[in-house]
């Protein structure tokens, strides 16, 4: 089964995982909006705000309400908040899905030889 997961470190050190395994299909639709912000060729929207937009997003994802645009912003290292970000779009959309084990492990599995 497909969840988002979001994995954010405290000040302290210690990681937080946060998962959501039932999102709306109502949401694409709010991510499309974004889309069309930045298409729309506004050069007030900056790609700062396309980048803030997007973390809101998917921070509004998540219904533990301590997954906030600030708790992002601190809890993930710099080089890891596009990726972070993109995973748990493309997977809310739709797009990325979780591979199953089994399949994976069947397909992992030699053939038998044919004599």
């Amino acid at each position: 089964m497909t969840k988002l997961r979001l994995e954010l470190k405290k000040k302290n050190g210690d990681v937080v995982v946060y998962e959501q395994d039932k999102v709306p299909a109502s949401r694409v639709l709010d991510f499309w909006n974004i889309q069309e912000k930045l298409e729309a060729g506004d050069t007030s929207y900056t790609p700062k705000n396309y980048l803030l937009d997007r973390i809101d997003y998917c921070a509004s994802l998540f219904s533990a309400k301590s997954v906030t645009r600030e708790a992002i912003l601190e809890g993930l290292n710099a080089w890891e908040l596009e990726e972070t970000i993109d995973d748990i779009i493309l997977t809310a959309v739709g797009v990325k899905k979780e591979v199953d084990p089994k399949l994976m492990e069947l397909v992992q599995q030699k053939p038998e030889s044919v004599s």
